[in-house]
C-alpha cells in the first residue's frame, strides 16, 4: 500500500493545466492518458481543479469506458467513496459513471449506503437506487 501511494504521488501534484491536457489527450483516444486518467480518478487527491478534471473524466468514461480492468478500478473508488462518505459535491459524475459501467454493484454499494450513519451518505444510496430504479435501460438482474 506505501509503495502504490508513492507511485502515485505525481497525481496529487497535477495543476489545472495538466488536468485540461490530460482530459483533451483521453477524449482524443490516447492510451498513456487513458491510463493515466482512470489512475487519476480512482486516486483520492486534493489539488486545485481535481474533482472538477475528476467529474469530466467520468461523464466520458460513462459513454467511452477504458478496459474493464480500469473500469473496475474507478468503479472499486466511487464505491468506497461512496459506502465512507468521502466525496465532494461533484461526486454525482462519478456515481453515474459507475452506474453505467456497472450497474449490479452499484446497486448493492446503495443497499449498504442506506446502512450508513451518516445522513448525507444515505442520501446518495437512495438516489443511486432511484436512478436504477428510474431507468429503462439498467437492468439489475
Amino acid at each position: 500500500m506505501m509503495q502504490a501511494s508513492r507511485n502515485n504521488l505525481w497525481l496529487s501534484k497535477l495543476t489545472k493545466i495538466d488536468l485540461y491536457q490530460l482530459i483533451e489527450e483521453v477524449k482524443a483516444g490516447n492510451s498513456d492518458a487513458i491510463a493515466k486518467a482512470t489512475l487519476f480518478v480512482a486516486h483520492a487527491s486534493f489539488g486545485l481543479w481535481h474533482n472538477r478534471a475528476r467529474a469530466k473524466l467520468c461523464r466520458h468514461f460513462k459513454n467511452h469506458p477504458p478496459a474493464r480492468e480500469d473500469c473496475d478500478q474507478m468503479i472499486d473508488a466511487v464505491i468506497q467513496r461512496l459506502i465512507d462518505g468521502r466525496f465532494s459535491e461533484q461526486f454525482i459524475d462519478q456515481l453515474s459513471m459507475a452506474i453505467r459501467l456497472d450497474p449490479k454493484r452499484m446497486h448493492a454499494a446503495a443497499i449498504a449506503a442506506l446502512t450508513s450513519e451518516k445522513v448525507y451518505v444515505r442520501r446518495y444510496g437512495e438516489r443511486v437506487i432511484h436512478i436504477l430504479n428510474s431507468s429503462s435501460k439498467v437492468l439489475l438482474h
